[in-house]
């Protein structure tokens, strides 16, 4: 498995009970790379994900041989999905804790019955396994996509039949549909257990967030920023000292993983606010999630009617003044609690801003 095994375990409690539909296209039903494909639904079967297999044509015979081979905890419905004892059929064989295995009976990656099939059993994924190559935009790979922004996108991109009935199937009810490439060695682990994927993603809803932080994820944050406090990047926080300014906070998430964090701390008399407490975990550096976040508190500020926005550092100096273009300031333009908290620490650090 080629995802990054940290990344997984964030994952995991996220997905366990989670229901899956994943749908085959008939040229991978007979192609070697399907092996691969089922060796990692039978992982995420082994770490708590309930799993439909829907076979496309008339026939899941040959799914079926091929998860006995890979030793599957799999069970085949015996029937189509154009049978309607096909969902009751289905259902009882996940609670059964097996995967299940059922042939839609149709042509095509969202033919009614398979899409029917996940709205029922209320599925947080429908992903269709394909053997062609994933929607992309002015040549390059479309990771996520908005449901709402496919319909004005379709121009410029690629496969946008698909893209088109993918968003359909999210205006039914399913949050995440997923176009991936069934012939890519462990394409289904990469595209649910890392950030950007390696296929098509499109959703219902924003699966980035920035949002306040709450009592609940404080344990996460000091854990997340222990070795930065440790290396005197950031300043020593504890529980209650950030319980004490929880409004002042705000995370990132991903699918409801935390993977960053940003602080906004006011100075009303001086109608100015200083952003502090900026950090993304490593493996998550370097797609734009820390500039998102400053631009964010920034925005904040401003709506509060601050006129200036401040950061002080002594490790993220290069940061703030060459990707942000915050300017040097001079200790002297802190508000006096801060400039005397500075002071205090012994810390050589820099005053960066802007104009708000």
């Amino acid at each position: 498995m080629s995802a990054n095994i940290r990344s997984v375990l964030e994952y995991v409690p996220y997905f366990q009970g989670r229901l899956f539909v994943v749908h085959i296209s008939r040229s991978l039903l007979e192609a070697d790379e399907l092996v691969d494909a089922l060796l990692d639904v039978d992982a995420l079967h082994e770490i708590g994900v309930r799993l439909v297999l829907v076979a496309e044509g008339d026939s899941a015979d040959s799914l079926a041989h091929r998860a006995d081979i890979c030793e599957m905890h799999a069970a085949a419905a015996g029937i189509a999905l154009t049978d309607p004892a096909a969902v009751s059929r289905v259902r009882e064989i996940i609670d059964r804790r097996q995967v299940a295995i059922i042939a839609s009976g149709s042509q095509g990656r969202f033919d009614g019955g398979s899409v029917q099939l996940a709205v029922e059993l209320n599925a947080a994924k429908y992903i269709c396994l394909q053997t062609d190559e994933v929607p992309s935009r002015a040549g390059q790979p479309i990771f996520a996509i908005l449901e709402s922004e496919v319909e004005r996108s379709l121009a410029e991109c690629s496969h946008a039949e698909e893209l088109r009935a993918a968003a359909c199937v999210c205006r039914r009810g399913i949050p995440r549909v997923h176009l991936l490439n069934g012939r890519r060695r462990g394409v289904l682990l990469d595209e649910i257990f890392s950030e950007e994927g390696v296929g098509t993603m499109v959703h219902a809803d924003s699966y980035r967030e920035i949002r306040p932080v709450q009592e609940d994820d404080i344990p996460e944050l000091l854990s997340m920023i222990a070795r930065c406090v440790a290396d005197e990047k950031l300043l020593q926080r504890t529980y209650e000292s950030i319980r004490a300014e929880l409004h002042s906070y705000y995370v990132y998430t991903l699918d409801d993983t935390i993977v960053g964090c940003v602080a906004l701390y006011p100075y009303p008399e001086e109608s100015c606010a200083e952003l502090g407490c900026l950090f993304i975990k490593k493996s998550y550096e370097g797609h734009g999630y820390g500039r998102a976040m400053c631009h964010f508190v920034e925005e904040k500020a401003r709506n509060r009617g601050f006129r200036r926005i401040f950061a002080v550092s002594q490790s993220a100096v290069d940061y703030f003044r060459n990707r942000l273009h915050y300017a040097q300031l001079s200790r002297s333009v802190l508000p006096p609690a801060r400039l005397q908290a500075l002071e205090s620490s012994g810390r050589q650090s820099e005053v960066f801003g802007r104009d708000l």
